[in-house]
């Protein structure tokens, strides 16, 4: 769901950057509260998992030629608290963005607004009141499924009202909406399966390191499963992100592209040459643009690619961890009661 550069004017885009930033200070001085060091460690290892987990595109049920991604942040708001959480999903989008040119540098601050702030807070909160009983029951895990579905669709809702405020839309506000919604319930839906089954498998072995206790014996010392979830960070990074789909994420197949539809036209209008030249600077200056070893021109070597995408998924993964210890291990740092502590 990351956006593109062409969905939004530089107002917009400047003004959203500006909320974006104002936002995640506010967001990191009140994080730094309860930034422990076991917290720290988890939030690196969470945020590297995520990343991985980011680079497969499934397809989507019922919708040939678009696929989807999980965004994953009511999982860490549930997990770590909403607070670290919009740290961790911010700090992955900006990886994305800098490193990798997923997601256009002008939308940085919707993109953080979006993917970070909105479901971190919202699915947290709407988990909380399903967990108001034992996190056993069936109730709580269709409130956790129901957090996913309305935090992702309160992005897509986002994504027409930006482009529409960019007057860059082509069609009606509501056309858009309606599309974005719709191909997002089905990314709602296998992101609360996933979310799910992760928590269930932290339920069984360690429930205790959820910000809101788990009921459930703990069967594994943190490390241990700090170590599994670097595991599955490899595997996801270097071996699934292989079998990611090539279709047209949700949000591209909505306003840019329809493989199953040859005749779609483009419903975003963008000619503002200020945006071209930014496209270019970013291109230029991403190292690895979408995840792959940069053009020089000439026909590739497919086993070379299949080679770079490895490599991304599992750099992307350990510069994300070390950005997140970093800025978490500042916040700490700057926590007057931590130097007491000390």
């Amino acid at each position: 769901m990351h956006m593109a550069n062409e969905l939004l004017s530089l107002p917009v885009a400047g003004g959203t950057l500006v909320i974006a930033g104002g936002v995640l200070g506010l967001i990191c001085k009140k994080a730094k509260q309860v930034i422990t060091s076991e917290k720290l460690a988890l939030m690196g290892i969470l945020g590297a998992f995520i990343f991985a987990a980011q680079m497969v595109n499934f397809r989507l049920p019922a919708m040939p030629g678009t696929s989807g991604h999980m965004v994953g942040a009511v999982l860490l708001a549930i997990i770590l608290g909403p607070h670290a959480a919009a740290i961790v999903i911010s700090s992955v989008i900006i990886v994305q963005c800098l490193i990798f040119q997923d997601g256009g540098l002008l939308a940085l601050g919707c993109n953080i607004i979006n993917m970070a702030f909105v479901p971190a807070y919202v699915g947290y909160y709407l988990y909380r009141i399903a967990a108001a009983r034992s996190f056993s029951n069936l109730r709580t895990y269709i409130g956790v499924m129901l957090a996913c579905l309305i935090g992702i669709e309160t992005c897509a809702v986002l994504v027409p009202i930006e482009a529409t405020l960019s007057g860059v839309l082509m069609v009606p506000f509501s056309t858009f909406l309606i599309t974005m919604t719709g191909v997002h319930f089905l990314v709602g839906i296998v992101e609360g399966i996933v979310t799910v089954a992760v928590l269930a498998y932290i339920q069984q072995v360690r429930p205790d390191i959820v910000a809101d206790n788990l009921c459930g014996k703990v069967r594994l010392s943190k490390r241990a499963v700090l170590a599994t979830f670097a595991v599955f960070t490899i595997i996801i990074g270097a071996g699934l992100s292989l079998l990611a789909s090539r279709m047209p994420d949700g949000l591209e197949w909505s306003y840019a592209e329809r493989p199953d539809q040859p005749n779609f036209k483009p419903i975003v209008s963008n000619n503002d040459s200020r945006i071209t030249v930014i496209d270019r600077l970013q291109s230029k200056y991403s190292l690895m643009p979408d995840y792959s070893v940069r053009s020089n021109g000439e026909n590739e070597n497919s086993q070379a690619s299949v080679g770079w995408t490895s490599f991304a998924g599992v750099f992307g993964s350990i510069t994300t961890m070390a950005v997140i210890w970093l800025i978490a291990w500042i916040l700490r740092r700057n926590n007057p009661r931590t130097i007491i502590a000390q």
